[in-house]
């Protein structure tokens, strides 16, 4: 299990999300939701342990997260971050590939799993192609495939919708419920629709020390999604 206890997460030394207690287990999929500004963002990065300024104790699988090296957090954890610049001139085969990096295990073994992620991704197409004469949609399916070629136990998405058409979210999402079954998904989203059709569980963060969590059923009421809209009401 990814549990998180009593965090509290800075921003240049401002407290943007306070006293979160939560756990996270293989077999469920949450869907992170809330106003711009209230650390969705921030906590992801934090779970991935990229983001170091927070109090509280983060576990993984009873191990600290402080304690994990990047090359054992990596094969526990994948990150897909909100934005990405493509920078490398490589094939989109070779950079979903680069996902296989925390494992070093066998060439062969690394092109299989390749070879599976592309195809879950429906990119097969565009293996041998660049990924720096790709639309912005298409690097966004190399983004996931990266993170699933990665095959870690738990799965951190940052708002992974992004660019992507509406026939190839409801594919997304479906493979996202899949693997869901044996690993942790946890997704920053602010489609409430596709949180309905599809997560498990709701994380809703309303600000500093407010925050709710539990199942979809019991999260998405007509009340917490009223409050929820209020919320980022303020931010405009």
């Amino acid at each position: 299990m990814l549990k998180v206890q009593n965090l509290t997460l800075y921003q240049e030394q401002t407290a943007v999300l306070s006293g979160l207690n939560v756990t996270f287990a293989p077999g469920e999929f949450w869907a992170i939701i809330g106003a711009n500004g209230v650390g969705k963002s921030t906590l992801l990065q934090t779970l991935a342990g990229i983001h170091p300024d927070y109090h509280g104790e983060i576990r993984i699988d009873d191990h600290l997260l402080q304690d994990l090296d990047p090359l054992s957090r990596a094969r526990r954890m994948g990150l897909l971050f909100q934005e990405q610049e493509a920078s490398l001139a490589v094939s989109v085969r070779e950079a979903v590939g680069m996902g296989r990096y925390p494992w070093r295990s066998s060439k062969a073994q690394d092109q299989t799993i390749t070879s599976a992620a592309l195809e879950r991704c429906l990119i097969t197409h565009l293996a041998e192609r660049s990924i720096l004469k790709l639309s912005g949609g298409e690097r966004r399916k190399v983004e996931i495939a990266t993170c699933l070629a990665q095959q870690s136990r738990y799965l951190l998405l940052d708002e992974p919708l992004n660019h992507l058409d509406l026939v190839y979210r409801h594919h997304i999402l479906k493979e996202f419920e899949s693997l869901s079954q044996e690993h942790a998904v946890v997704m920053v989203c602010h489609d409430l629709e596709a949180v309905r059709n599809h997560c498990s569980h709701v994380l809703m963060l309303f600000g500093n020390d407010c925050y709710l969590s539990g199942t979809s059923a019991t999260m998405l009421t007509a009340e917490n999604k009223q409050r929820l809209f209020n919320e980022s009401s303020r931010e405009l």
